[in-house]
């Protein structure tokens, strides 16, 4: 099997926006880490970009969002939100404060978590694929690999899964689908250079929602999301086309973009809905690894960072003998499922991307001259209020 490394308290199978922060909390705390990722550090991979205001909200709580404006990362203070042609603009508040959200790209974002946890002790074996885990007794007791250095065996405590929608961690501890949504939606996005709008601007046409952040590099990302009847043709080309045709069909997008430049060809993303058990003897999944959701609610970010808050203190309680092991992945569990099941049903809801009902539109027209109730809609959007203290989405499809 090649060598075996000493027991480290906790393998962290996965170092993005779930494993990398939650490898940061542990090192921090005097905690032996030893993260592992099949990529190198800064690769690139599919995602929604933006961090909602919890999100930005937790990095903040770790000291982390001027080193994300150092990165290039433009804050996100406008937003502008169409629903058929009823258009809400707003900047988003929080606590009578400017509330920035920020939506990096992921070469950059997962580079400065990965080094933030690095920075607090936690180490970090990239290009390594973890192939089998270690068991005793029935307990998983680490994972088997290989990597650049050739196979290896690493010992741990507890080893999470943090290593997305298609764990291989899920996957060897057969780790059971409590609740499966399936494909929904589907998304394609590509980043625009030259677009002059800095705020976020979505647009909701029929069954279509359009999407500009803008984002590291001076780029915009523009994304699609539409209903998996509407799939275009075979290969990039297609995609391309599709994905080019939709855009130049809106008006308003339209006009957003003149002058701008497609500088990557589209990428597409097909999200299964779907939520699985989260922990077992010496082991728990983390960020979307135990819970996966359309892109069109933007909330996995968020998810995986609040995800590693719950989990650093639940594995803190558990390693330092205050809580029973078990008795503490049980309650991160308990308590993800409490925050997430309402955010789940949500996001599959609006992921069927139903036509808007004459009433909520009727309803956004009253709000459209209202300035505190734009305001509070604006606030929903971002995050800073829920859907269900201010009752918007949660009843407009």
């Amino acid at each position: 099997m090649g060598t075996e490394d000493d027991a480290c308290d906790v393998v962290i199978v996965g170092a993005r926006c779930a494993g990398a922060p939650l490898g940061m909390l542990l090192a921090q705390r005097g905690y032996s880490v030893e993260m592992v990722d099949r990529d190198p550090v800064g690769a690139d991979t599919v995602s929604t970009h933006w961090i909602r205001w919890p999100g930005v909200r937790q990095l903040r709580s770790w000291g982390l969002v001027a080193a994300l404006e150092k990165t290039g990362c433009p804050p996100i203070v406008s937003a502008s939100l169409d629903f058929e042609g009823h258009v809400l603009k707003g900047g988003p508040r929080a606590g009578g404060m400017e509330a920035a959200t920020y939506a990096p790209r992921r070469t950059e974002l997962d580079a400065l978590l990965v080094a933030e946890a690095r920075a607090r002790g936690a180490r970090l074996r990239e290009r390594f694929a973890v192939t089998g885990l270690l068991v005793a007794d029935g307990r998983v007791t680490g994972v088997r690999g290989s990597g650049p250095d050739g196979p290896a065996g690493l010992r741990a405590r507890v080893v999470v899964g943090a290593d997305g929608r298609n764990s291989t961690v899920a996957r060897l501890v057969q780790s059971p689908v409590v609740e499966d949504r399936g494909v929904l939606a589907r998304s394609l996005y590509g980043y625009w250079s030259g677009v002059a709008e800095r705020g976020v601007r979505v647009v909701f046409r029929g069954r279509r929602g359009i999407s500009l952040w803008p984002t590291h590099d001076g780029l915009t990302v523009v994304s699609l999301v539409y209903p998996p009847e509407e799939a275009p043709g075979a290969g990039r080309a297609a995609l391309a086309e599709f994905y080019a045709s939709a855009l130049r069909e809106v008006p308003e997008v339209e006009q957003a973009l003149t002058g701008a430049d497609l500088v990557s060809p589209p990428r597409a993303a097909a999200v299964r809905n779907a939520r699985r058990h989260a922990h077992g003897p010496g082991w728990v999944l983390a960020g979307d690894a135990g819970v996966t959701k359309d892109p069109v609610s933007a909330q996995g970010i968020s998810d995986a960072f609040a995800d590693a808050a719950v989990l650093a203190d639940a594995l803190d309680a558990g390693l330092s003998g205050s809580a029973g092991l078990d008795e503490a992945l049980a309650g991160y569990a308990a308590t993800r499922d409490a925050q997430r099941l309402d955010a789940f049903a949500y996001t599959c809801e609006q992921a069927e991307l139903r036509p808007f009902g004459a009433g909520f539109l009727d309803d956004l027209a009253r709000t459209a001259a209202d300035a505190q109730a734009v305001e509070a809609f604006v606030n929903t959007f971002v995050g800073c209020e829920t859907a269900a203290d201010a009752d918007w989405l949660g009843e407009s499809h």
